[in-house]
């Protein structure tokens, strides 16, 4: 072979290698989603949950506790499993279910903060006074300063007749005003929960 047609030939094969090395070094495309021609993927825990509070929030209580069924089947390790499903049946006034419901997410998640809280809450419409406020206890020692459940404690002191504990709450999260206007609402609220 002459040494001007190696040349050549190392030319035209130079563009080549570097054309394989760059194909080589990218990364390839993902797989187009569902709405550009892709596969369906499963829902996710998270897509589940919101897809039941928008049903929920639209009145429609019974496709909401569908999807709230098929996530506790495919995601019983979700924590929004629990309080979202606690919160359908609330919407729809079965708040003793919503016990229920919540106290299987307490089974796998023992004193989990939200939901603890969100049972509370649920003691508390059903006027159990006692359970609430305990409820209440352990999603605040979980977080004091989660003025969620600062508030929610103070609710539940207010209405018990511990005045003094309540405001102590309160202050922290909302005005003086506000929690004078509060306790002044719990105690008139308070011969429904004190028996």
């Amino acid at each position: 072979m002459r040494h001007g047609t190696h040349a050549r030939w190392l030319r035209w094969l130079a563009p080549l290698a570097l054309f394989g090395a760059v194909a080589c070094e990218s990364t390839p495309e993902p797989d187009p989603d569902w709405f550009d021609g892709g596969p369906l993927r499963p829902a996710t825990a998270e897509t589940l949950q919101l897809t039941a509070r928008v049903l929920a929030a639209k009145g429609e209580t019974s496709r909401a506790g569908y999807v709230m069924n098929r996530m506790l089947a495919d995601y019983p390790d979700f924590v929004g499993t629990y309080s979202e499903g606690a919160e359908v049946l609330v919407i729809e006034g079965r708040i003793s279910e919503a016990v229920k419901w919540l106290d299987r997410g307490l089974a796998k998640f023992p004193n989990h903060p939200v939901l603890m809280n969100d049972r509370g809450m649920c003691h508390l419409l059903l006027a159990d006074l006692p359970a609430a406020k305990a409820d209440f206890e352990v999603a605040y020692q979980a977080d004091t300063d989660d003025s969620e459940y600062v508030a929610n404690l103070a609710l539940a002191n207010a209405l018990a007749g511990d005045d003094e504990a309540a405001m102590n709450l309160w202050l922290r999260v909302v005005s003086l005003e506000d929690a004078k206007a509060n306790l002044a609402i719990a105690q008139q609220a308070r011969p429904k929960f004190v028996k």
